[in-house]
């Protein structure tokens, strides 16, 4: 496998040249569908050079080939890829972790509320569910000093790698994760094993079926956007979710889909009435960027 250059530092491929890209990530890896384990068909190259693909039989959509875990690491996850403010959740954030809270909430006895936030970051949601009174722990690939300021446990390393012995929890949370993971079907049949039947399952995922996406994939294959294919942020998201594609995963993994929605999250450029009118017909139309899903284990 081919070394990383030295001059590549963790977060600085972002919008960088298709050159830039090979030369940090020079080795690639086929990737099969894990619901299907067929191969993909290629569809497109994006503006990096990265390979979008999409299953035949489950339409998934996936970067394949990708480039290996090793050289992502050193190449694109590091210790400037969480920033320090990320570490307390701002007004937007907050509102949209309320939002998720709540709708747990409904469905958990107040003295079942232990959380496993996989891929806590720099553990904004830690401080913020600690703070309605969940008992909170975290995991993360690489944990950061912030997410350990927060003073609950965590764990180091990939889902499926750690060995939590005989703890359970009532709820698993993937919040802007799974799209990142090696096998998102492996990480969710992990989950599962981590909750007693009746326990929740919340991912948060980019919506690929958004009005926006499907917007800009016309404007992409038409080439009308200087940087085609850039929504799909193939350089750090391996994985493209609809609703349709993220179900099946969820069901294959040993959970019931209990209920999905695409919430819609306020900007400080954009007026609040522009915001409302925005989430009342957007949401509506389950059409936004962002897809949240709720699952109980079976």
């Amino acid at each position: 496998m081919t070394a990383v250059p030295d001059t590549v530092s963790s977060g600085s491929l972002f919008g960088r040249s298709r050159e830039e890209v090979a030369e940090a990530l020079p080795d690639r890896e086929p990737v099969s569908c894990p619901l299907c384990r067929r191969s993909p068909v290629s569809f497109a190259i994006d503006f990096q050079g990265f390979s979008l693909a999409r299953c035949v039989d489950c339409e998934l959509q996936f970067h394949s080939p990708r480039p290996v875990a090793e050289q992502m690491a050193t190449a694109v996850y590091g210790a400037d890829y969480h920033r320090a403010e990320e570490a307390i959740a701002g007004p937007c954030h907050e509102r949209h972790y309320a939002r998720q809270a709540e709708r747990l909430e409904r469905s958990l006895d107040i003295r079942h509320r232990r959380l496993l936030d996989v891929g806590c970051g720099a553990g904004a949601f830690l401080r913020f569910a600690g703070a309605r009174g969940w008992h909170v722990e975290g995991t993360d690939v690489v944990v950061t000093d912030w997410a350990r300021s927060s003073g609950v446990k965590l764990w180091a390393g990939e889902l499926p790698a750690i060995r939590f012995g005989d703890v359970r929890y009532d709820v698993v949370r993937f919040n802007h994760v799974l799209e990142h993971t090696r096998d998102p079907l492996v990480e969710l049949q992990r989950a599962r094993n981590l909750v007693d039947p009746g326990g929740l399952l919340l991912i948060g995922v980019p919506n690929l079926a958004g009005f926006s996406p499907r917007l800009k994939s016309w404007q992409s294959r038409l080439g009308l956007k200087t940087k085609r294919w850039r929504h799909y942020a193939a350089l750090h998201h391996l994985w493209f979710f609809t609703p349709a594609t993220l179900c099946r995963l969820v069901e294959a993994s040993g959970f019931e889909v209990v209920w999905w929605e695409t919430p819609v999250m306020d900007r400080s450029n954009r007026s609040r009435v522009l915001t409302e009118l925005y989430r009342r017909v957007l949401g509506a139309c389950r059409a936004t960027s962002l897809l949240d899903l709720y699952a109980r284990a079976r």
